[in-house]
């Protein structure tokens, strides 16, 4: 047989461990060793295009203790003796910036997906954030109370998280410079976070329990089973998350039902030290402990499968797939299984139609165990499919829906569709003569052949007591209360029988569909009006609610655009992210986003004037109060880095301190500068506990000073 063009995975071998592999802009690939020897590599060939080293060995690289920017410009490291974090320049080899205030050892390093800040976590549970522009520290994270594992960002970028020791994730919002969440485990220390799509993330602490999140609810969406091992490495595509383990194992779940897909995708004999996924060339990126860098294409086989599907060799396309799980979500394999629910349909509608030789030969190409069993279970179902006509048409309604309970798959056939279209007729009668106030007696007659029909004497008792509540229910349709309708259906079942139940539903889809034409002629008024009446259809109720409020949210930004209302516009900007995505609201966060970096340049050299004349604008909008806090706050910590490197008096630069602590408490930030200070005036007295404590989330622009030190 001819065989198509394979994709074919590849490997290349170093000397030590692979700690971290990252895709590049630039379409190659950065690969680091626990020597800290950096590679550049062509994604293709595997050659190695460019590198350097620094000279720091690593013995612990379970955390990440290395980071490069999205563009390779930029990498961070810990040093040797993890005393210290280190942020270079990849192109010039020279150091930019060093973290060197943990009490304590550094456990892990970051620069986010723009390649703005570079992230310090240490063992003392503190995170310390340089702006890479003027490599200054900028700001601090929420502490934990013990040492921080591991740290990672959202794909939009505006959500950094730290999984910790003391069994918490901290949910970080640096878009908006706020805390978002604290997510509690309550098992054992999380030691590998990973952010996912869909607004979730993943979590996996040391006792190998791993939970995926729902971060619009702050609650566990499932806890995933068949983690066994200790987990090295985690990384994840829309589809698939993979997990790298201490034994050598790469596990697949997929993430639409959180299903394990295979405990072993792939097994070496070395521990698993770093993944990355792809997305271009749908390759997972593989570095082991052993020094291996392994390229696989997680879709390997794909090519043949399609073969075997041209062939229409179906039951070797099952056999394939059966050790290669993902291949279940290709292009052919999706044809297979339509292919196959459409054969199972028409085989069906051959039994039923007595050809029973040419459901066979339909189905010949099925051959396999599993679907053996399930064509074998078809054609004893319908043994009986003749008695089942046979008793339809000598009116053995009894008989006949006995046999239909008993096989359900009859109740999918034109004669079974028949049998109730005579029911509903018949039931649709007798409840005119209800309403007429016939006697019961006639009605029970007219229905006879349904008696000992367990669910149709049910309804039929139900609707000679309750004659009066379809009447209710036809009222409250011309009325178009539907609240009161569906209330009706629910507490009396019976009323799903009759064919206003059959039109109000479509009436719910047909709405639903007008709906969606008025949205996108932006009818915004027309929209909410028939929201609110789709509101009451149970089917809809949540899907309707959540459009109302996007459509009023909508409204309300494009006028408070209109009006020049910011403070209204980036309210509602900061809440949704329908609105993030509009050409008003990407222009908003633009401007936003180019006068903060204006004023972080300001605030580097502690210019206050120059700020405000910046962010002016922003200062009575809420949403902004504490990005413009940090901005200030961080600029005052300058002027006091700035005295006390100048060797400005005791009195003067405590007095910094005092102020500073007044309008903003005490962060991370000033406390590591107050070591600083103490290190250099060692007869100081200050005790910044003692001192009266502002809070950042209570500072407004109107309590801002030139300087913090007077």
């Amino acid at each position: 047989m001819f065989m198509k063009k394979q994709k074919i995975n590849k490997s290349k071998i170093f000397t030590d461990p692979i700690i971290y592999t990252k895709n590049l802009l630039n379409g190659t690939m950065v690969v680091v060793d626990a020597k800290t020897t950096i590679r550049f590599l062509d994604k293709i060939t595997l050659k190695v295009i460019k590198g350097f080293k620094t000279g720091i060995h690593h013995s612990w690289y379970k955390n990440a203790i290395v980071s490069f920017s999205n563009d390779g410009n930029y990498f961070a490291t810990v040093s040797q003796e993890a005393k210290i974090s280190i942020l270079y320049d990849s192109n010039t080899k020279k150091t930019i910036a060093k973290v060197q205030r943990h009490q304590g050892s550094v456990s892990c390093v970051a620069i986010d997906s723009k390649g703005k800040y570079f992230f310090s976590c240490g063992e003392d549970g503190k995170t310390f954030v340089v702006d890479i522009k003027s490599a200054k520290l900028s700001f601090t994270l929420p502490t934990h109370i013990d040492a921080i594992n591991d740290i990672c960002f959202s794909a939009n970028n505006q959500l950094v998280a730290t999984a910790s020791y003391d069994k918490q994730i901290s949910i970080f919002n640096f878009a908006m410079m706020m805390p978002v969440a604290r997510l509690k485990t309550n098992a054992a220390p999380v030691m590998k976070i990973h952010f996912l799509s869909e607004n979730r993330l993943f979590s996996v602490d040391k006792s190998g329990s791993a939970i995926i999140w729902d971060l619009n609810t702050k609650r566990v969406i499932v806890r995933l089973d068949g983690i066994h091992d200790v987990v090295r490495a985690v990384t994840a595509n829309s589809k698939f998350l993979f997990l790298g383990t201490e034994l050598g194992y790469i596990m697949v779940y997929e993430l639409e039902n959180y299903a394990q897909l295979s405990r072993s995708f792939i097994k070496y004999n070395t521990p698993i030290s770093s993944l990355e996924f792809d997305a271009s060339s749908d390759d997972l990126i593989v570095g082991c402990e052993n020094g291996a860098l392994h390229l696989l294409y997680i879709y390997e086989g794909d090519k043949y499968l399609e073969e075997l599907l041209e062939n229409k060799e179906y039951d070797a396309m099952s056999e394939y797939v059966h050790t290669r799980p993902l291949l279940l979500y290709t292009k052919s394999y999706i044809v297979l299984s339509t292919i196959w629910e459409k054969t199972i349909q028409q085989a069906r509608e051959l039994l039923q139609n007595a050809q029973e030789d040419k459901a066979k030969q339909l189905l010949s190409n099925f051959s396999s165990p599993a679907k053996k069993t399930i064509i074998k279970k078809m054609f004893q179902e319908y043994a009986e499919f003749g008695k089942f006509v046979l008793d339809i048409k000598k009116g053995n309604s009894s008989l006949a829906y006995s046999l239909a309970r008993k096989y359900p798959a009859y109740k999918e056939s034109k004669f079974y569709m028949l049998m109730e279209d005579k029911w509903k007729k018949l039931f649709a009668k007798a409840q005119k003569m209800a309403q007429e106030g016939k006697r019961k007696e006639e009605i029970f007659e007219l229905l006879s052949e349904y008696r000992g029909i367990p669910e149709k004497t049910r309804l039929i008792q139900e609707m000679v007591a309750k004659s009066e509540v379809f009447v209710r229910l036809k009222s409250a349709i011309v009325k178009k209360d539907f609240k009161v309708a569906f209330e009706l259906i629910k507490v009396n079942p019976f009323l799903k029988e009759f064919e206003e139940y059959s039109k109000l539903l479509m009436y719910g889809d047909t709405l639903y569909i007008t709906i969606s034409k008025a949205i996108d002629t932006r009818d915004i008024h027309e929209s909410i009006k028939s929201l609110r009446v789709l509101r009451d259809f149970p089917d809809y109720e949540v899907i309707a609610k959540k459009m109302i409020q996007d459509i009023e949210s909508q409204g309300q930004f494009f006028k408070a655009v209109d009006d020049g209302d910011l403070n209204k516009a980036y309210t509602l900007l900061a809440k949704s992210e329908l609105l993030e995505n509009t050409q008003a609201g990407q222009k908003l966060i633009k401007q936003w986003q180019n006068d903060l970096a204006l004023a972080e340049v300001y605030a580097i050299n502690s210019d206050i004037l120059a700020i405000d004349g910046v962010l002016g604008d922003y200062k009575n909008i809420s949403s902004k109060q504490m990005s413009l806090a940090r901005i200030y706050a961080w600029t005052y910590i300058n002027q006091i880095e700035y005295a006390i490197v100048h060797n400005k008096e005791k009195n003067y630069i405590e007095k910094g301190f005092k102020n500073y602590i007044l309008n903003f408490g005490i962060d991370d930030h000033i406390v590591s500068t107050f070591e600083i200070y103490k290190k250099k005036y060692a007869k100081t007295k200050l005790n910044l506990d003692a001192l009266k404590k502002g809070t950042r989330a209570m500072w407004r622009p109107s309590m801002r000073v030139k300087n913090i030190l007077k």
